[in-house]
């Protein structure tokens, strides 16, 4: 996966490709449509952040502030995610102040 700050040093690379962007769900910005089973949010990495957009329920344990991977790709600067994960163990939350240690986010992530 790429964080990211990793897709904004280079967007180009990954037009019409799948990838992997993984980060933080970004504080206050989560906004689920239980009729239509779409789910909002702000993925960040506390350099760059991007809007995703998911179809389907998220997962019990998806939360603001902790770690996520979305897999699926952009479209016209939103990042369309079909399949979301949160990792059960070693869940990452960024500090308090929303700064992220990008190492340790890459590590509790893999």
């Amino acid at each position: 996966f790429i964080l990211p700050s990793e897709h904004a040093a280079n967007p180009s690379q990954y037009v019409n490709r799948r990838i992997r962007l993984g980060g933080i769900v970004e504080k206050d910005s989560v906004n689920f449509d239980d009729e239509q089973l779409l789910l909002n949010f702000y993925i960040t990495d506390s350099i760059d952040r991007y809007a995703v957009l998911h179809y389907g329920t998220p997962p019990e344990l998806f939360q603001e502030n902790t770690g996520v991977v979305v897999e699926g790709g952009f479209e016209n600067g939103v990042f369309v995610s079909d399949n979301l994960l949160v990792k059960h163990s070693e869940v990452y939350e960024a500090a308090p102040d929303g700064t992220v240690d990008l190492n340790m986010l890459r590590e509790s992530l893999q």
